[in-house]
């Protein structure tokens, strides 16, 4: 079987680090909403946030893989090293400390990453004995946080874009568009819930209001506009 080019590698990793980040940012998102649109729909809600940081440490865990023959970012770097003069966009010396920053980069990180590798082995990819036996034990022994993942794909970000610039001149970062589209969905939340504020809780019209009010039913919808 043929491998991938080294082009299909970067696009590949590139596409793993696009799809974390924007996991990780709308779960960190709709975290950060006002909780009474949270309960608006909280298993909707609830269910989307811990998925979406499910998939973006499922993302991080296939960059660092160490599965004999996947295509991860330490297998790239191994190749990009003996490809170092089919770069279009640098010579030998550039592409090489390119490497040697990219390498720095992904030390700083490899606790978080070791970490990642843990949950996805013992609770993400399949349900480990131990972790449903004691579940208190693996948060204990692979702490992670949304920024140490955020740090991880920052870093990973920073490591395909040099080389991916180096190699073909593409430069960027990656994002999608409408990567915060969600936030519009959250406004129309917060739209008719501040209408319900204005009409008051016991309204006839907006009916009893027997749920958690905004943080700040001062405003006015129009406020929104």
């Amino acid at each position: 079987m043929s491998k991938p080019n080294f082009k299909q590698v970067l696009d590949a990793l590139k596409r793993q680090v696009l799809n974390g980040k924007s996991y990780l940012r709308i779960a960190n998102g709709l975290a950060q909403a006002d909780p009474v649109i949270l309960q608006t729909a909280p298993t909707f809600f609830y269910m989307t946030i811990d998925g979406s940081l499910e998939l973006a440490q499922i993302a991080a865990a296939r960059l660092y893989d160490r599965t004999k023959g996947a295509v991860t970012v330490i297998a790239m770097l191994c190749d990009a090293a003996s490809k170092a003069d089919t770069f279009q966009n640098g010579d030998r010396m550039q592409v090489d400390k390119a490497l040697l920053k990219s390498v720095q980069r992904v030390i700083a990180i490899q606790p978080f990453v070791d970490a990642i590798r843990r949950r996805r082995n013992k609770w993400l990819a399949h349900l480990d004995a131990e972790t449903v036996r004691d579940p208190v034990a693996l948060v204990a022994k692979a702490k992670l946080t949304a920024p140490d993942l955020e740090r991880v794909f920052g870093e990973t970000e920073a490591i395909v874009l040099d080389l991916s610039n180096l190699y073909e001149g593409v430069f960027g970062e990656l994002s999608y568009i409408g990567a915060d589209d969600y936030e519009t969905a959250l406004a129309e939340f917060l739209f008719i819930t501040l209408n319900k504020c204005a009409l008051g809780p016991s309204n006839p019209i907006a009916g009893t209001w027997t749920g958690p009010r905004p943080n700040d039913c001062s405003r006015q919808p129009y406020d929104l506009i």
